[in-house]
């Protein structure tokens, strides 16, 4: 079996947990993420795409422990606070008012989670009128625990294409796309629902578009075909 290499195109479930606490934080397990209440309907569970080198899609650290690994395989790896969410900032630690606080209907209590301004904190303590609050991630100082189990390698251009549609348009039926690859241009053709529902679809589109261009630069051209279907007008 061929071993992993950069570049290369592979699907994986993970799993995140606190090192310190075994909290778990994040999974692609449906199951596992209805079983500690993360489940969230908004987000797509299974298998997921990672091209290997690529930090936008997994921090470096996963990505260097893949390479070398083959299909099958399942690792663990630890990620140190200074490659997640950093160390305490004392200057993040923040003291205040009773009274602004109750003002916006906010009621001092320790371990309440609070939004303020644009920020998120937690109460830590309440003396009197003062409320000190921090401001840090909840995570931070804390080592974050990859389990990671490789599905399977993609090595054809056409599930390429069709893993990468499924990565920049997230909660998609890839079987409603007609993708057309000619060597030179790639012709995606999209279904109407998610040309009229999807708000962010042209930033999708171009995003994609680079993907593309990127990984097969030898098709210098990305054409999106769209439509919209009407029912005829009934007749006199």
């Amino acid at each position: 079996m061929a071993k992993i290499k950069m570049d290369d195109f592979i699907r994986i479930n993970y799993t995140l947990k606190v090192k310190e606490t075994k909290q778990i934080i994040e999974t692609s397990d449906e199951d596992l993420a209805k079983k500690e209440n993360l489940y969230d309907e908004k987000n797509s569970y299974g298998p997921r795409l990672m091209i290997v080198g690529n930090e936008e899609m997994f921090l470096k650290r996963v990505n260097d422990a893949v390479i070398g690994k083959e299909a099958g395989d399942k690792f663990k790896v630890d990620i140190p606070p200074e490659e997640t969410f950093g160390f305490k900032d004392t200057s993040k630690v923040k003291l205040l008012g009773r009274k602004e606080l109750v003002a916006k209907n906010i009621f001092p209590e320790i371990g309440r989670q609070i939004q303020w301004g644009n920020q998120n904190g937690i109460i830590i303590s309440v003396l009197g009128g003062r409320v000190r609050v921090d401001f840090n991630h909840p995570l931070v100082g804390q080592t974050i625990v990859y389990s990671v189990e490789i599905i399977e390698r993609i090595t054809t251009v056409k599930k390429k294409l069709e893993a990468l549609v499924v990565f920049r348009m997230t909660g998609i039926d890839i079987s409603t796309f007609a993708i057309k690859d000619e060597k030179d241009k790639i012709t995606i053709t999209m279904p109407e629902e998610i040309i009229t529902k999807d708000l962010y679809i042209q930033f999708r589109k171009i995003r994609l578009a680079s993907d593309i261009n990127k990984i097969f630069p030898s098709r210098t051209e990305v054409i999106f075909i769209e439509s919209c279907k009407f029912d005829a007008p009934a007749s006199k």
